[in-house]
């Protein structure tokens, strides 16, 4: 029997399961999180900005936090109950400010998708799109015992902005946002065109790598057993593959194969 699938099953019929598990996640955020986090030890971050798009829970935040701890931290959260959670944990730290707004290509109104499967609250797979926002849940090598039934999905209006809009100039930005990042980033180009930032970018799809080629970006791995960035994209389970332009290049000295 798959464990993870079983752990799943019980998420959804045990009631408060799930929540006790993200609880522990999050309290134990700023020990236990991916090791890609480490590359940001590496950047010449200091107090400089960081944009985290699509924070959810805010594992990226304390990670983030870790590895550049005097960094300035936005974080974009377009979830209601996600962004209120992290609003107030933060309430009290200057450094870091939750913006409760999707970002886009567009200023507007988008729906968010956010679904719950039984007894599991699913918001870390919220989405802009109903069926990126389900999928994941409708894979049957995934879920044991799988039941539509179970399968609801809420929907939320949420103000949509570009990055552009707000006049940012980050040294880095990490991107996970289920599907939306070709949107996000065509929001964001004179930021990146001005700017240059490092990415981190989840699970990154070829049309993501193209975009960033056109601005003279390259695709890199780190490598936490060696502290190291190797040229590539990355492969699961392995989430973020990371972004340079040749200026980075050089200043992290990057051997390229």
């Amino acid at each position: 029997m798959n464990a993870k699938a079983l752990v799943r099953f019980l998420y959804a019929n045990v009631p408060g399961l799930a929540a006790l598990r993200f609880a522990a996640m999050d309290l134990s955020a700023s020990y236990i999180h991916k090791p890609e986090y480490k590359g940001a030890a590496k950047l010449p971050i200091g107090n400089g900005m960081i944009v985290d798009i699509g924070a959810n829970r805010g594992q990226s935040i304390a990670a983030l936090k870790k590895f550049a701890p005097d960094a300035t931290i936005v974080a974009f959260e377009p979830d209601p109950r996600s962004a209120a959670r992290l609003s107030t944990r933060y309430q009290h730290d200057k450094t870091v400010t939750i913006e409760h707004r999707a970002l886009g290509s567009k200023a507007g109104t988008l729906t968010l998708f956010v679904p719950s499967y039984g007894a599991w609250d699913c918001d870390g797979m919220a989405a802009t799109d109903k069926e990126t926002a389900t999928e994941w849940l409708r894979d049957p090598g995934r879920m044991l015992r799988y039941d539509e039934a179970k399968l609801k999905v809420r929907e939320y209006p949420v103000e949509c902005r570009t990055l552009d809009s707000y006049g940012f100039a980050p040294i880095l930005i990490k991107l996970h946002a289920q599907g939306a990042e070709p949107e996000i980033l065509r929001g964001s180009w004179q930021t990146l065109r001005q700017h240059g930032p490092a990415i981190m970018c989840a699970f990154s799809p070829p049309a993501v790598s193209e975009f960033f080629a056109n601005l003279g970006y390259r695709p890199f791995v780190y490598q936490s057993e060696s502290n190291r960035f190797s040229a590539g994209i990355a492969q699961r389970p392995v989430t973020f593959t990371w972004y340079f332009t040749d200026h980075h290049i050089r200043s992290l000295s990057i051997e390229m194969a």
